[in-house]
């Protein structure tokens, strides 16, 4: 396959590019950046120089795309999200959606894989993993692209071969993951938790993850919505005794109140923090995905030891 991929230099978009060439893919990734442009040749990737929200070569490239995976969205990681924040947010990754699908040929594209996101369900509760037809009002990011999300349906009843990817908590050795567990535990510092609350997540390892997208191109039914996460959801305490005992070093935690988190990080992150997100893959599974990494428990020690690996580099 041809796969062009939009966000294909973040952190599921790089592993999503480098999951592709070794499929022996063809790879064209978009990107605003000179630099990372010559990275991604270096690879064997076609780059194309743009930006979804200008128009530029990027147009030309996307209509003659047969297999698409966009992964694109404003960056916001490492930003307090206040709500004004959140709006730009939702305006931008609106635009991106429609910038795109109002560009792809419907005469030649075979198939596009959307990545949104589990918070779009909204808090899933503590009881049984909820599928995809589960209804409930968006949390935390949900409904900054639940407007983006929602327009699909639009483009789909045009013809658009669009399948809908909802991962959950992708964990790998770069972003979040190790920013919140690894560092401060390899330095035997607490990892910082919200009194009061323990939410279930639905982590996937981001090599599932990436093989997931790439799954779906090939098997994924065009206006069908798949949840991606693994099999076995965990409370984010046990994250962090997982991960002090992959490191082999004090499981350490503290907590602090949740008025400090929404002041601190605003209340998007604190709302996304505190919900359950408490899927199943049951779908995902039923079509045909097999998994590398099951679970966070058969995971965790390849990303600590690619983690320290970059480390020592």
């Amino acid at each position: 396959m041809n796969v062009f991929i939009t966000g294909g230099t973040g952190y599921i978009g790089n592993r999503t590019v480098d999951v592709a060439l070794r499929q022996g893919h063809q790879v064209t990734v978009l990107t605003r950046s000179k630099e990372k442009a010559k990275e991604l040749e270096n690879k064997g990737v076609r780059a194309v120089i743009g930006d979804l929200l200008t128009d530029g070569d990027w147009q030309s490239a996307i209509s003659e795309a047969e297999y698409v995976i966009h992964l694109a969205a404003p960056p916001t990681w490492g930003k307090k999200v206040t709500l004004k924040v959140a709006r730009a947010y939702q305006e931008g990754h609106y635009q991106m959606t429609v910038c795109l699908l109002d560009n792809i040929n419907l005469h030649r594209l075979k198939k596009l894989v959307y990545v949104a996101g589990t918070s779009y369900f909204g808090d899933s509760g503590e009881k049984e993993p909820v599928t995809e037809s589960y209804c409930s009002r968006p949390k935390g990011w949900g409904p900054y692209i639940a407007p983006s999300v929602d327009v699909l349906s639009a483009y789909v009843d045009k013809g658009a071969p669009i399948v809908m990817a909802f991962p959950g908590q992708v964990y790998g050795a770069d972003s979040w993951f190790p920013q919140l567990f690894l560092e401060p535990l390899s330095q035997s510092k607490p990892v910082t938790g919200l009194k009061g609350h323990n939410p279930i997540f639905s982590p996937i390892h981001v090599e599932d993850c990436a093989r997931a997208f790439l799954f779906l191109l090939e098997q994924g039914l065009a206006g069908e919505r798949y949840i991606l996460v693994d099999d076995q959801p965990i409370r984010s305490a046990d994250i962090t005794t997982l991960s002090a005992k992959a490191l082999q070093r004090p499981d350490k935690k503290r907590y602090v109140p949740t008025w400090l988190c929404r002041m601190l990080l605003g209340p998007v992150l604190t709302e996304y923090a505190t919900a359950h997100t408490n899927f199943s893959n049951g779908k995902l599974k039923v079509s045909g995905f097999t998994y590398l990494y099951p679970t966070i428990q058969s995971g965790i020690e390849s990303v600590v030891k690619e983690w320290k690996e970059r480390a020592m580099l």
